[in-house]
């Protein structure tokens, strides 16, 4: 694992209000008879097409004065540079969540679908309460049990980029529509909903709280790593919550930042920003990793950053890693 390194219904733009609405996972009437029709609703909120600058809103060297504790110098933030003009050509739908528990459930009760964690025989990551350390992969820890109190309605952790592809060509034979990931340009532009700032609703990491879970710095003071931030049993900041209990960003998106980091669809290109077209890029063309974005509920306001790239293998799973879906109009 890498030491590293948002109105509030679905969007219904008046330009699309009367040909789409709010856009919703509904059942049809009559659902044809080898469906099952108690799918977990997936809310989808309607991206509107537009034009942003994606990267470093400020220059590397400010960054690094700005969060000093870090010791990271410059060079941490290259890869968010040079900033860049992005053209989304095309409305897309993306969760308005993070996919939950009780949705990745059903996936594999559906499908009989065994996690990576599961199935090579390794595991995941997992929060031990007799250490309150954060550990892994042992074989104990998976979706399922990430050592913590699970609940329906968090967010899935412990999902390889493949088991979230998994969970997406489910979906979309499921549905008749075709679910993926979002793109890393299509992610920051949602996340970001029409703002240049450090984060989508503030550049004050003050201000986190009330839209992102994530470390709070009073008690695990301002910089470490998943491995040795001591997890205390009176913490209530613990651990992922509930998707949709922060406040959402403009484009009506909860948990942008914290709660889990969120795979995306791209191949990490450390220098990809240098070559990236104007219209809807898809990153490089291969790879050895895939990136997420977003932070988690472990992460430190460095890396919550509306422009911060962080990337795994495609196999990694971890106990603050998920993701969210997309789906093409």
């Amino acid at each position: 694992m890498r030491h590293l390194r948002g109105l509030t219904i679905a969007l219904c733009l008046p330009l699309f209000l009367g040909l789409f609405g709010c856009i919703h996972l509904a059942q049809p009437e009559n659902p044809p008879a080898n469906r099952n029709v108690d799918v977990v609703a997936i809310p989808l909120v309607m991206v509107p097409p537009g034009e942003f600058l994606m990267g470093g809103t400020e220059t590397a060297e400010a960054l690094a004065l700005a969060y000093p504790s870090s010791g990271k110098t410059p060079d941490y933030f290259a890869d968010e540079y040079p900033r860049h003009r992005v053209r989304i050509t095309k409305a897309f739908l993306l969760g308005k969540f993070e996919v939950t528990v009780a949705q990745f459930r059903q996936f594999t009760v559906e499908t009989g679908y065994k996690t990576e964690a599961e199935s090579d025989g390794t595991g995941g990551w997992g929060c031990n309460a007799s250490t309150g350390r954060c550990e892994g992969r042992q074989v104990q820890y998976s979706w399922h049990n990430p050592g913590y109190p699970l609940l329906d309605a968090q967010p899935v952790v412990n999902v390889s980029y493949n088991d979230a592809l998994a969970f997406c060509q489910w979906l979309s034979k499921k549905e008749g529509k075709h679910y993926r990931l979002p793109t890393e340009a299509e992610w920051e532009y949602a996340n970001r909903a029409g703002t240049q700032t450090r984060y989508a609703n503030s550049d004050d990491p003050a201000q986190l709280p009330s839209f992102a879970r994530a470390i709070d710095l009073s008690r695990h003071g301002e910089f470490g790593h998943i491995q040795e931030i001591i997890i205390k049993p009176d913490d209530p900041t613990a651990f992922p919550i509930a998707v949709g209990r922060l406040a959402p960003n403009a484009f009506g998106l909860h948990d942008m930042h914290g709660n889990v980091w969120e795979w995306v669809a791209d191949w990490y290109g450390a220098t990809y920003y240098s070559e990236s077209p104007v219209d809807d890029p898809q990153g490089p063309r291969s790879g050895e990793l895939r990136v997420r974005r977003g932070g988690g509920w472990n992460s430190f306001p460095i890396w919550l950053r509306s422009s911060f790239r962080n990337w795994n293998t495609p196999s990694s799973r971890c106990v603050n890693l998920g993701f969210r879906v997309a789906r093409d109009l």
